[in-house]
Order: C-alpha cells, then structure tokens, then sequence
C-alpha cells in the first residue's frame, strides 16, 4: 500500500508522518502523540474543513492526496470560549423593564438606563448587576418579522 505524508500543525510548528493509505487514523495519531508528549484527551484533529474520526482508516479520510495536512487544536482553547461568550453577550443597551434600546450613563461606578421607546428609567444599577441583565435579556428578544426569539435565529 502507499506511503502517505501526513503533516500534524499544531500551534504552526508542523512534524510530519508517515502513514500507510490502510492503516487506522488513531494509530498514526498514537505515534504523533508519542512525538509531541500531549495527552490524546486535550486535543482534537482536522484535515478539508472536517474533525477526523479517528477509527476510519486514512483511505476513508482521504484515497488520493500523497501528502496531508491536519490541523491540531487544543479541546479548550481559551479564545475560542472567550469568543463564544462574548457573542452571547449582546451589543445594545436594553432597557430592563421592556427589553428595548436606551441609554445608558455611568456616575460614581453606577449605571442609569433611561430614555427608551416606553420612557422606563432605572437607577442606581452596579456593573455586575447590569451585565447579567443584559446577558439574560437578550432571550427575550422577539424579531419583528419572524416573531423568534434571538436564541432561536442565532442557535441554527
């Protein structure tokens, strides 16, 4: 059968492999995992777009390229959570009474939210108050053409 180059990118640095087009996908990882002294648990691997299933044999994954390239990435990568939890959080000033856009002014660490389309007013509110606020709000949130929730939209 074939030799196949299989090169592992992790973190830029490449080390490269040799596999045979009829062996395991994991035995091949066993020996890049034995290269780079990383426990198989804390990272996962890709190669065209796709996570690789490990129990395919490398013909299943790929029959004609002579060389591969195969991402690593680390299973919980901090800036990939950070990025999640920054887009949950959302861009506009709600108003906590109705949901809708108002302004916000900030005075001695305190936070005001007032002026929105109902003319609600809440004062006094601390940061850490005013960021759980508007994280759960944002469920509420109700598109006016198609009547879902932003959860709904955005969980496709």
């Amino acid at each position: 059968m074939t030799d196949v180059n299989l090169d592992f990118i992790y973190q830029g640095n490449a080390i490269r492999i040799q596999g045979k087009r009829n062996e395991y996908v994991k035995d091949i990882v066993k020996r890049y995992i034995v290269k780079i002294g990383k426990d198989l648990n804390d990272i996962y691997f890709m190669s065209n777009g796709n996570k690789i299933n490990q129990e395919l044999k490398l013909e299943e994954i790929n029959n004609k390229d002579k060389e591969i390239k195969v991402l690593v990435n680390d299973i919980n990568d901090k800036n990939i959570n950070n990025k999640e939890e920054e887009s949950k959080q959302n861009k506009d000033i709600l108003c906590p009474e109705c949901g809708n856009i108002c302004l916000i002014d900030i005075k001695d660490y305190k936070i005001r939210l007032d002026k929105c389309i109902n003319n609600h007013s809440k004062e006094n509110i601390l940061l850490d108050e005013y960021n759980d606020f508007q994280k759960n709000n944002q469920i509420n949130l109700i598109c006016n053409n198609c009547n879902k929730t932003k959860n709904e939209i955005y969980a496709k």
